[in-house]
Order: structure tokens, then sequence, then C-alpha cells
């Protein structure tokens, strides 16, 4: 299939931002250029050429809600429906927030089925979770959905508490007034106030002396690391070597015609932080039992 296809619907989805009439449509065009692509060639090929697509998708709550709900629910584009879950977990990997999505043009079955999927794939919670709390805002009518909606939310306060509890008590959530996500809140943070007030042993917390001897081997590990990779490295026989000290600015030479000039760099530190799936570390069996049943859709 011509790149050229894919270049016309990246416009269009493009031009959905702002006027997001023609958007089941677009989706849809889209849908069936990405099978042909797949029966012409690989699927490989198919998330290659699609990728600037998907990341568009990505960045539009409307256009991704649609599309999640439609690929993730069929068998034929679970691999386009991943791609495009992970391309939404990258975009919103420190969101401050749940993010909120419009169900209401959703079958009901379908949104439901694609918040267990998306818990299933372990996405940013920002994305599952503000999908589950969206059935309870899209379907308040439901009782289908608002149990799942609330057998959701628990899987999030058992799997990922802290992330949860941050998501949730967030000023500028788009679910400050639902009453499910306050119940869950008030919960998480009784939980919180009573680990805090467990005792702690000082018998396993390190001395300074632990702390420094730990951070000393640790930078030892480093330095072999280091000097093993240097010694075995093909590029460093042709790459130049350059060292920075580590302070708050650094000084970088470059080159404009044949002058040489240098010019100064803010260093400032930078960290993310991602909560792991509480299972994960503590029981992988019944957290693959569990991610089983969620793409399944059981959630009694």
């Amino acid at each position: 299939m011509s790149t050229n296809q894919f270049y016309e619907l990246y416009r269009q989805l493009a031009a959905l931002r702002t006027d997001a009439d023609n958007s089941h449509s677009v989706i849809a065009e889209l849908t069936l250029l990405c099978r042909e692509t797949i029966k012409a060639s690989s699927p490989e090929e198919c998330l290659r050429t699609a990728d600037n697509c998907l990341h568009e998708i990505s960045q539009s709550a409307p256009l991704f809600a649609l599309a999640l709900s439609s690929w993730l629910t069929d068998k034929e584009c679970i691999g386009l429906a991943k791609a495009l879950a992970h391309e939404a977990s990258v975009c919103h990997l420190q969101a401050a927030n749940p993010q909120a999505y419009d169900l209401s043009s959703v079958d009901e079955s379908r949104a439901i089925l694609a918040a267990s999927r998306l818990c299933a794939l372990h996405v940013s919670p920002a994305i599952s979770l503000g999908w589950a709390l969206s059935l309870a805002t899209a379907y308040p009518a439901s009782a289908t959905a608002l149990n799942a909606a609330g057998a959701l939310l628990q899987h999030h306060m058992e799997e990922y508490p802290w992330t949860t509890q941050r998501l949730l008590a967030s000023p500028e959530s788009p679910f400050s007034s639902l009453e499910l996500a306050h119940t869950a809140l008030a919960q998480l943070e009784q939980q919180q106030n009573h680990l805090k007030a467990l005792p702690v042993l000082r018998e396993l917390t390190m001395t300074p002396e632990m702390r420094l001897m730990y951070a000393s081997l640790k930078r030892s590990e480093n330095r072999e690391i280091q000097r093993h990779s240097e010694e075995h490295s093909i590029f460093g026989q042709f790459v130049t070597k350059q060292y920075f000290k580590y302070a708050n600015k650094t000084a970088v030479e470059f080159s404009v015609g044949d002058d040489v000039k240098e010019t100064s760099l803010e260093m400032s530190p930078f960290q993310i932080e991602v909560e792991l799936p509480l299972t994960w570390r503590t029981d992988p069996l019944s957290g693959e039992l569990t991610r089983n049943r969620l793409w399944k859709g059981e959630l009694e």
C-alpha cells in the first residue's frame, strides 16, 4: 500500500482535533487500510507505516476512545489496538490526573470489554483508570456498567495503590464529583494512614555508615561495568570521547565553519517514577491469572 494513503489519513486525523464530525468514517478507512496492508505485506510493516496515524489518535481523547473500543474488541485488530495503547501509555505515563473519555457514542458492551482489556495490557493507570471511571459517567443508569467500573476501580486500588490515590486526589481530576471515585480515595487514604501508623523496626533501617558503604559499592560496580564496556566496544575505536563533569552548567564546544565556539548548557535533574503492578512483585502467578481473566472480560 502507498505511504501517501496513510499520510492523507494522518492529515484528516489531525484536522479532526478541531472538527470531529467525520471521525467514524476516518477511523473505519484507517482500519480497512491497515487490514489490506497486513495482508499485502506484514503486521510490522503496517505498524511502521501507520505510526504517525497512531500517534495522532493517541493525542486525542475522542479519537482514542473511538479507535480503541473498535480495535481492542476485534480479533483481527488486536495488534493495532496494542500499538495504539502503547502509544497512549507513553503519552500519559506521567499524567497528573486520570483521562476522561466520552464513551456515550460507543456500544456499552464494547466499552466494558475494552476497559477490562486495557487493565490486562497494563497500560498507564491514567488511561485504564480514566476509562473505567468513564464507564460510570457515560452509562449512569446501567447496572452492568457501574458494576464493571467498580470492579476495575478495585483492581487499580489493589495493583496500583499509590498511583491510584495520586490520580484520584488530583484537584484537576475530571472525576472529582463522582461518588465512586470519592469512596475509593477515602479508602486508599485510610489504608495509607494505617500503614504510616505501623511501628518501624530500627534494625531494618540502614545507618548512615551503611548508606555510604552501599553508595561506594554501587559506584565501584558502575565503574567496572563502564570499563568492561569500553574494552569491548567497537565504536570506541572510531568515535571521539567527551567527558563532562556533573555540575549546574557544562561547557560544550561546537563548530561553525572554520571557527570553534563554546556555549554553556544548564544541567537539571530528571526522573520518571512508575509503579509496577503489585502482583508482579508479590504473586506473579496470581497476577497472570488475573490478567487472563481481565482479557476475557470476566469481572465477577
